[in-house]
């Protein structure tokens, strides 16, 4: 097998496209907001600390800290999740994603893991 230039130089463009993909797409997934209740375990894990936390503020706050955001990932309760899905339509976004989620930990039924975004 013969190495040239050529080879090295297409070798090396492919692994920086490899090495970028994911590094993007996580940045992409950073981008967007995070809104969650620290009051339940489930949810408070998976903000890692970071994002609007219902348990500190008001809805109409948090409806606040979002506007003009283009995309925000929540797990809240189902009942907090309808009034923001509702108030947020209002300013553009749609849902792209809704899943019941088990909450073992928080004693509840079910939380909502869900996704919204501008279209």
């Amino acid at each position: 097998m013969r190495t040239d230039r050529r080879g090295v130089l297409k070798g090396g463009a492919l692994a920086g496209v490899a090495a970028a993909v994911p590094v993007a797409a996580r940045a992409a997934e950073a981008a967007a907001l995070v809104v969650h209740d620290s009051r339940l375990a489930e949810s408070a894990s998976f903000a890692g600390g970071k994002g609007i936390d219902l348990a500190r503020v008001s809805l109409r706050e948090a409806l606040a800290l979002l506007a003009g955001a283009e995309r925000i990932e929540g797990l809240t309760r189902w009942s907090d999740w309808t009034v923001l899905r509702a108030l947020l339509e209002e300013h553009g976004l749609r849902r792209t994603a809704e899943t019941r989620v088990g909450a073992p930990l928080s004693g509840h039924d079910g939380l909502m893991r869900w996704s919204m975004a501008l279209r």
